[in-house]
């Protein structure tokens, strides 16, 4: 049995508010994510920051509710597959790979292509940035929050954040559009190197969120001497739809988390 860590109480600002409408979406380790059922069933889109090739949240939710959803994520690529596809072909030919390894980047191939035709899904091969990283003008392959909420008539999002690091410079646009997101579904990168920044965006967000969930990606580790994990993924709901809820102390959730990396324990930690 794994042992639980006690969070530094430093950190007991991030105490997630307790619901008994969570529900998972995506697949059961890397990839799914915890949100509030009854409210992401209402929501009226989904805006998915960061794909990565891993679909499953974002089709489950179209399952769940029927929406459209928009899909910005720049670093995935149909020319990419293709040419990493024939790159292990070659390799395969003069035994430097596996068939097994031609036949996952095929596959991987296929599945891009089914999620980017998808008529539900709209995937814009674009950067999300901040404003005040535009300089003189906006490039051809980048996009705004701004941009993003301003041109279609959202008012009932649920936002999934996974950008490798890059989350710290959009929330403060972000929050210039609270009034029109339910649910945040974000991961935060590299606690430990970001813990100053991790800390002063939270408490932004907690100005207009609530904290429901969190789960801590086992593919990292606790952060020593605080025991907090230094990749977590965390679910907020706009507090307008917070009643005053119970405080939900200790992680992961049996029959609701499961580890990202299922070689390796779940990260364990509760707040007092």
């Amino acid at each position: 049995m794994v042992k639980s860590k006690q969070v530094n109480q430093h950190f007991n600002f991030l105490v997630p508010r307790e619901t008994n409408d969570l529900t998972r979406l995506g697949s059961q380790f890397d990839g799914g994510y915890i949100v509030p059922k009854n409210l992401t069933k209402n929501t009226d889109t989904l805006i998915s920051f960061g794909y990565g090739y891993d679909y499953s949240f974002e089709f489950d939710y179209i399952d769940f509710t029927n929406n459209n959803i928009y899909v910005y994520d720049y670093s995935c690529s149909t020319y990419d597959l293709i040419k990493h596809l024939f790159k292990n072909f070659k390799r395969f030919l003069l035994f430097r790979r596996k068939f097994e390894d031609v036949k996952y980047v095929y596959f991987k191939l296929i599945n891009h292509l089914k999620f980017i035709n998808n008529k539900k899904i709209s995937f814009i091969k674009k950067k999300v940035v901040s404003n005040s990283e535009i300089n003189s003008k906006l490039s051809s392959d980048e996009v705004t929050i701004d941009k993003i909420f301003n041109q279609k008539n959202f008012s009932k999002t649920i936002l999934k954040c996974d950008i490798e690091g890059e989350e710290y410079k959009i929330i403060d646009n972000i929050l210039d559009h609270h009034k029109k997101i339910d649910v945040i579904v974000m991961e935060f990168h590299w606690l430990n190197k970001n813990l100053v920044i991790f800390e002063k965006n939270i408490k932004k967000i907690l100005k207009y969120f609530t904290i429901v969930h969190i789960h801590g990606n086992n593919n990292n580790s606790l952060i020593e001497n605080l025991n907090f994990p230094e990749v977590p993924e965390i679910t907020f709901i706009n507090n307008k739809h917070c009643n005053n809820l119970a405080y939900s102390k200790k992680f992961p959730v049996v029959n609701l988390d499961s580890p990202n990396n299922p070689k390796f324990n779940d990260l364990h930690f509760y707040f007092n």
